[in-house]
């Protein structure tokens, strides 16, 4: 349906069943739900091994939370049951597409719950183009202030009172932020405001954990050449997802979209990152510009892990089309990452 009053015009961009008009409605088709279909919350049946439940975190945007726990850690007895670490999640999908709720994320976020050991946050966040970035950045980092409010002693936030899992099982001073392509990207600016220092005091975020973050540019790489007409994110895709997410006349030089900027440089010499694991496919149309982000990260001097499959694209981590040998050694990683930097601050 569209979403403004006016007649829809020309179509300005199409992309998976979503048209941008010249005159700014946007019209997501029924194409578009069965392209993108969601799974419901279960708090009461466990969804290979975790439970789930969806939480509004402010009644003004929209946003809402899914909230995964391991189901042994419901059944554990009181006072016997450690406290897991917090995992913010953000799905992916381009800043257009997507959902929290999506069957694919739904499945990916279960896992990270049940195989880590994690109470995992997963966020619904505006999508453009009805709304453009900086919305998404914004409402990732809405995310955080929310998850501080439900620190034990700190004042009521935003709708909500103190979540019964999180105030139960969730170890606030073990927070890591995670995303999948655009949800990376989100990790990235979230990450980098958090490190300077925003008022997150109540929080310790200990790690960033970026899966096929969803970088732009101007000039074409290698991998964009190679792999740009071919696997799941092609660069027609990516760049209309680009033209559709961008504020109005950005172009993907914007720091939104690339990190090779004076700004995000000048910022990264000031504020001291937590440690960042990056997961990666070697055959992703956007290989060269996550390798280049590890460098960038490197080259500053921060604590910077890289997992690079060559066997996969964009679609690492997807259920439907990973080998399962690979997803648990992939969980398996990024468990040890988790381990170590909670650790690092222990000793």
């Amino acid at each position: 349906m569209a979403t403004t009053l006016d007649a829809p015009s020309q179509v300005q961009h199409e992309i998976l069943g979503v048209k941008l008009y010249q005159n700014g409605t946007v019209e997501r088709s029924e194409q578009y739900n069965i392209m993108f279909p969601t799974a419901p919350a279960n708090p009461d049946r466990a969804t290979d091994g975790a439970l789930s439940r969806d939480v509004i975190i402010d009644s003004g945007t929209g946003n809402w939370v899914r909230l995964y726990i391991p189901e042994r850690a419901l059944c554990a007895s009181e006072g016997k049951a450690a406290r897991l670490p917090i995992i913010l999640y953000f799905h992916g999908g381009g800043f257009v597409v997507c959902s929290a709720a999506d069957i694919v994320f739904h499945e990916i976020c279960c896992k990270i719950a049940a195989r880590i050991g994690a109470l995992v946050v997963s966020l619904e966040y505006r999508l453009a183009p009805e709304h453009k970035l900086p919305s998404a950045f914004e409402d990732g980092f809405s995310a955080l202030k929310w998850l501080q409010g439900q620190v034990q002693g700190s004042e009521q936030q935003n709708d909500g009172l103190k979540d019964p899992w999180l105030s139960a099982h969730g170890d606030f001073g073990s927070c890591f932020i995670m995303g999948h392509s655009a949800g990376g990207t989100m990790v990235h600016q979230t990450g980098f405001a958090a490190a300077a220092g925003d008022g997150l005091d109540r929080l310790k975020i200990r790690g960033l954990i970026l899966v096929v973050p969803f970088f732009g540019g101007v000039d074409r790489t290698s991998t964009e050449i190679a792999y740009g007409e071919t696997g799941m994110l092609t660069l027609k895709i990516s760049d209309d997802f680009w033209a559709m997410a961008l504020p109005e006349g950005a172009d993907r030089s914007h720091p939104y979209c690339t990190f090779l900027t004076p700004e995000t440089q000048a910022l990264l010499k000031r504020i001291e990152l937590p440690p960042s694991l990056v997961v990666v496919g070697a055959q992703d149309t956007l290989h060269d510009r996550q390798i280049q982000y590890v460098d960038f990260l490197m080259q500053a001097g921060n604590d910077v892990t890289l997992l690079d499959y060559p066997q996969y694209g964009h679609h690492l981590l997807y259920p439907e089309v990973s080998r399962e040998e690979d997803v648990g050694e992939a969980y398996l990683s990024m468990q040890h990452f988790i381990t170590k930097c909670i650790n690092q601050n222990i000793s």
